[in-house]
């Protein structure tokens, strides 16, 4: 992080951050103030109802002692005004006196600040503001909190953002958060001056609380709070027990080039994402213009990205360290040798999950490999969980969002998943931290998805392409991982809860026929798959001889109607997979019943592209493969 603070030109300055200004007040060079306070204030723009965005001087505040910004402050600092009293109530004196210290101590700094800057025009024009009591003398604005924030400006320009604001406030941080003693910080290994405490937090909101679902809409719900990276403020958490960073020596730079780091990334859409109560964090160290971190893909599928991506490292492998070692040798050894050196790919691509507890910050995950290894990764993982098309037949691919969308209730009266953060969607935080977690690293999936996919199954019995393609991640990575999963009908899979699953489907599908000879609309009052989707998928030796013997008086009805090649159609294909199920399983375990979904949901799909080919369609409204919801549901992501 530090690395790409230094590399960053969107790095805001040292011990500056981005924050909500509300107030602002022009000053004249004179000092006196040219108008009253204004509101920054748009109620009526989400981005701006709280004031306007701008750099601001920030240092965490610790301790009962004043801590003053340099030139914007909160108003009790900057101009000593404590909260509007209730009606028919007083301030406090204890309230009158804190907010007086505070503007004192305030005073104070920029007068120190003016002796030391005399050129700042900035500076001098603060210092006489604040001599001549105009503070006391201005009126207050009718709705204020002496929490908000508010900024001088001169000539148009703000007081606090002057390179002369920006030197002298360096200093004062360093006098505030160093421990005075130089020593080997532990990160860029460097001598320099060591700092007590992180100089700043992470902004409140940018890193979820543990065990909190932020799209919870529940009012009880806590409120977030600004993160520390590190904070050893009791002796019981210290090393010998030691408080402050003593035992973790890091310098001035590498702890304030971190946090501002991490806090642009986590702001951008660019660098992070949310997955339930993980942050997740990613950049790019060493890339060339134009690199985009392969993780992007994840989260918004790019199909021609993708294609060119699959056929870029069709199978590229992660660079061992022994030949990058090898690598790198021909690169000292090239002017001795005279040899061209060999080609080292030095980008690297880091990403970091985050959640909070409180004010700490918990790192749940890391990632720091070669930009070729995450290429690798993203590829088999559009690889594993690559699903037909139904109405085109292509293959489709879903963004991380969609996929943990799948994993909660389907709402048949919306005809839509519940929305994160709703108490009855049944959507685990640890199934999204699972998601995210298969997908950075390559591995494999936890069998408590696959148990609670297999619940929302048959609760909901709704299988679409999301599902369909969390049952193939399951497999491909969790419970045959040295077995190539089709993304089409695999007509080579004999294993008996895979040829189950397609005779299931090949019976449901002559059930709809038959019932539908007569009358083009009409709908069944109950299909096989809502009298016994979950016993064929659990045991299938129980209820198949029946659905077998009932298949014969729909074969009768084709027959009957002089249909006999379409009769003929449907024997072969029965007969042929229920005699390929040797023998017919009795129970299906946990692997097997999720095979058992992925070759139900092949031989219904291979069935409605082959519909659509012929423009007809042979599977009912409510259980056909699903058909787009609206446009937007084409897409891949």
């Amino acid at each position: 992080m530090r690395e790409f603070a230094d590399t960053s030109d969107a790095t805001p300055p040292m011990f500056y951050t981005w924050r909500n200004i509300r107030w602002m007040l022009e000053l004249n060079a004179d000092g006196t103030p040219a108008g009253e306070l204004v509101d920054l204030a748009v109620p009526d723009e989400q981005a701006r109802r709280n004031g306007r965005r701008e750099l601001v001087p920030n240092l965490q505040r610790s301790g009962t002692k004043p801590q003053p910004m340099l030139g914007c402050d909160d108003v009790k600092n900057a101009l000593g005004w404590t909260d509007t009293p209730r009606a028919g109530q007083s301030v406090a004196a204890k309230d009158l006196a804190r907010a007086q210290r505070c503007h004192d101590d305030f005073v104070a700094m920029v007068e120190d600040w003016a002796h030391a800057e005399q050129n700042d025009r900035g500076a001098q024009a603060l210092h006489a503001f604040l001599l001549s009591g105009e503070p006391d003398k201005m009126s207050r604005p009718p709705k204020y909190a002496s929490s908000d924030l508010v900024a001088f400006r001169v000539d148009g320009e703000f007081v606090h953002l002057s390179p002369g604001a920006q030197h002298y406030w360096a200093q004062i941080a360093l006098q505030r958060k160093t421990s005075g003693a130089n020593g080997l910080c532990l990160v860029c290994a460097q001598h320099a001056q060591l700092i007590d405490t992180f100089p700043q937090q992470v902004t409140a909101g940018l890193i979820p609380a543990i065990g909190v679902d932020p799209d919870n809409r529940s009012k009880n719900k806590p409120q977030p709070n600004p993160v520390t990276p590190t904070s050893i403020n009791k002796e019981s958490m210290g090393f010998e027990l030691t408080t402050q960073l003593t035992h973790s020596p890091i310098c001035v730079h590498c702890a304030e080039g971190s946090v501002a780091a991490l806090d642009l990334l986590l702001r951008g859409r660019d660098h992070s994402r949310r997955i339930g109560d993980t942050a997740l964090a990613w950049w790019l160290l060493n890339s060339e213009p134009g690199d985009i971190a392969p993780i992007q893909l994840v989260f918004e599928p790019d199909n021609a990205a993708i294609d060119a991506l699959l056929a870029d490292v069709p199978n590229a492998q992660a660079p061992e360290p022994r030949q990058l070692v090898k690598a790198a040798g021909t690169i000292i050894d090239s002017p001795r040798s005279g040899r061209p050196p060999g080609e080292v790919d030095t980008r690297v691509f880091c990403a970091a999950a985050l959640s909070a507890n409180k004010t700490r910050l918990i790192l749940r995950d890391w990632i720091d490999v070669p930009l070729p290894a995450a290429q690798q990764a993203v590829v088999k993982w559009f690889k594993h969980l690559s699903v037909q098309d139904p109405t085109t037949g292509s293959i489709r691919r879903f963004s991380l969002y969609r996929l943990v969308l799948a994993c909660g209730r389907w709402s048949r009266q919306t005809n839509s998943y519940l929305p994160m953060g709703e108490p009855a969607a049944d959507r685990p935080l640890w199934a999204q931290r699972d998601l995210l977690t298969a997908a950075l690293h390559a591995g494999p999936l936890p069998p408590s998805l696959g148990q609670h996919l297999l619940r929302r199954l048959r609760a909901d019995r709704r299988l679409d392409g999301q599902r369909h393609a969390l049952l193939k991640l399951l497999l491909a990575r969790t419970f045959h991982p040295d077995r190539e999963i089709q993304v089409t009908l695999d007509d080579t899979d004999n294993t008996p809860a895979y040829l189950s699953g397609r005779l299931f489907a090949v019976l449901e599908s002559l059930q709809y026929t038959a019932t539908r000879l007569d009358n083009k609309a009409k709908k069944l009052n109950s299909t096989l798959a809502d009298r016994y989707l979950s016993a064929a998928s659990t045991s299938p030796a129980r209820v198949m001889p029946e659905l077998l013997r009932g298949s014969q008086a729909h074969l009768k009805k084709l027959r009957s109607r002089n249909r006999d090649g379409l009769a003929t159609h449907y024997v072969k294909q029965r007969d042929e997979l229920s005699g390929r199920i040797k023998p017919v399983p009795m129970a299906l375990g946990l692997a097997e019943q999720c095979a058992w979904f992925n070759g139900y949901a092949d031989q219904r799909n291979h069935f409605f592209v082959a519909a659509v080919a012929r423009g007809q369609q042979q599977e009912p409204d409510s259980e056909v493969p699903e058909l787009p919801d609206n446009p937007t549901d084409t897409t891949s992501n």
